[in-house]
């Protein structure tokens, strides 16, 4: 037996995780500028992976790189939102379909784990890691399908979602009931309508991602 040693983060790794989850839970907030040293005391690290964290952050479009070396964090704008949720259209439904074809026992664990997850977050204040749960459910669906690649990209995707967007809109109860019914599909391997009921569940949460942009906008100064 061979085993493989588990992966440890290199810096610049946790680096690039604690950035996104600054900006994916608002901490960063769109158009905050980035200050490479004030990050670095932060994490305890020297500049260099907060550097390659930026860069990573940069390609992926969460972070925008100004004249004289200023880092902002990118606004969410309607027509990236638009962009991210037209990709989730195609791509998870699809997606969907392949977890009811081939899902494992240990794959189907992980979408019911997440559902579990979801359901605690409606609980008592519906706010507590809902944000969280909601991306781990579509994580393991993807994941589920047995597609590297179609995983890879709905993660890309998902990194472009703000975590609070789903409490904020007020969809928190509704979503959670209708990974249940995904999941329901999933299980039945109908494979159909396990993508009839994942693109009706996307086209909610693209509605919603305007419902939030609404919210977090700013009106223009007279």
């Amino acid at each position: 037996m061979r085993l493989t040693p588990p992966h440890a983060p290199t810096k610049s790794e946790a680096a690039y995780a604690a950035l996104l989850r600054a900006i994916q839970t608002g901490d960063l907030a769109p158009g905050q500028r980035v200050i490479i040293t004030e990050v670095a005391e932060q994490l305890g690290m020297s500049l260099t992976p907060v550097r390659d964290a930026l860069a990573l952050l940069a390609e992926q479009g969460l972070v925008v790189r100004r004249p004289n070396h200023m880092t902002v964090i990118s606004e969410h704008t309607r027509e990236r939102s638009a962009e991210v949720s037209m990709l989730r259209s195609v791509l998870e439904p699809e997606a969907a379909m392949l977890a009811a074809v081939r899902a494992d026992p240990d794959a189907l664990a992980a979408i019911e784990a997440a559902c579990t997850a979801m359901d605690r977050a409606t609980a008592g204040s519906g706010t507590a890691g809902a944000g969280d749960a909601n991306v781990q459910f579509h994580r393991a669906v993807a994941a589920a399908g047995g597609s590297d690649l179609l995983a890879d990209f709905i993660d890309r995707l998902w990194k472009q979602i703000p975590l609070q967007g789903l409490t904020l809109t007020g969809r928190l109860a509704q979503a959670a009931d209708e990974h249940r019914v995904i999941l329901a599909a999933i299980k039945d391997h109908d494979g159909e309508r396990a993508r009839q009921l994942m693109a009706e569940h996307v086209g909610r949460a693209a509605a919603a991602a305007e419902a939030f942009l609404d919210q977090i906008r700013v009106p223009p100064r007279s």
